[in-house]
């Protein structure tokens, strides 16, 4: 129920909910960094060969991240149970807008909120791994996690030598740049495709892909991307995103599973129950991902096509 295919308000769900991985520990490893180092040509005599070179030494680094707790809770009064049959709103002929049964309309809605609640947790997400057991676990959303191929954007609109820019970052990185989606807000992907026009760069129709979110692709000097709206997007930023490396981490409780329905002491003259699990997000090595930030908010429509002329000199 977390992971609904479809342009959901959950998009960054539906794009990694098919790859979910599992962890038996609060604390999981994303992967390890290292530099590999540059060749060179070498230059070595008959008589150099004869003693080995120095050693170097690789050193490597271990990325981790964290799940936390989701949880809330749902509660059905006997009294609503035996009152199904009255309609509310209008009383017209033929009315059912009473679902069949309160329970299930009332988890998928929680069940629905808890999906926003952590698609936002995923996207701004600050990051803290508790040292006791009164401290909380905040997994680190992709927005922190991206750190080094960043371009400042000044105050420009968002535009395709922006993206170029970042894409190329991706790719000096050693980054699979074969993929990668612009994950922006309505704003952003007004202004790519008001670039586009103006620099008449060929802009795909809109199309749902594999996950059934609903892209547009554009080609760059670097990369051909796909362009897609997210949700709980920061101001003035956007982000390229290589969803091949993303995944969300459950942490089951054993014998009951994660995001499972359990009932509560009861206390009154109904019924109580709550929801409970753990989650967190692992979106690989940095390096794949790329960001922009200080954009302007502000749309700016295109003024036409540009046109640039070319005098040769004599």
């Amino acid at each position: 129920m977390l992971f609904n295919k479809g342009n959901t308000r959950t998009p960054f769900l539906s794009m990694i909910g098919g790859k979910t991985g599992y962890t038996n520990s609060v604390e999981f490893v994303l992967g390890q960094e290292y530099a590999t180092e540059e060749g060179d040509i070498p230059a070595i005599s008959e008589n150099a060969s004869l003693k080995a070179p120095d050693a170097s030494y690789i050193t490597r680094s271990q990325n981790t991240n964290v799940t936390q707790i989701f949880m809330d809770s749902v509660a059905i009064s006997y009294a609503k149970q035996s009152n199904m049959g009255t309609l509310a709103g209008a009383n017209i002929a033929g009315q059912t807008a009473n679902p069949q049964n309160e329970l299930d309309f009332q988890v998928a809605n929680k069940m629905a909120k808890l999906g926003r609640s952590i698609e936002k947790t995923f996207m701004q997400g600050k990051y803290n791994k508790a040292t006791a057991d009164s401290e909380i676990n905040k997994t680190r959303g992709i927005y922190e996690a991206i750190t080094k191929n960043v371009v400042e954007a000044e105050g420009k609109t968002l535009n395709i030598w922006l993206l170029n820019q970042v894409v190329k970052k991706i790719a000096d990185a050693n980054g699979d740049v074969s993929n990668l989606y612009v994950w922006t807000d309505n704003t952003g992907i007004n202004q790519l495709h008001g670039d586009a026009v103006e620099l008449g760069v060929p802009m795909g129709e809109f199309r749902a892909n594999e996950y059934g979110i609903r892209i547009r692709d554009l080609i760059l000097p670097t990369a051909t991307v796909h362009i897609a709206e997210g949700q709980f997007i920061e101001k003035g930023t956007a982000l390229l995103l290589n969803f091949d490396v993303i995944r969300p981490i459950e942490q089951p409780v054993p014998g009951k599973g994660n995001f499972f329905l359990e009932p509560l002491a009861k206390t009154g003259a109904g019924e109580k129950y709550q929801l409970f699990g753990q989650i967190g997000l692992d979106y690989g090595n940095e390096l794949f991902h790329g960001k922009i930030t200080g954009l302007s908010t502000e749309f700016t429509p295109p003024k036409g096509r540009k046109v640039v002329t070319v005098t040769e000199t004599p």
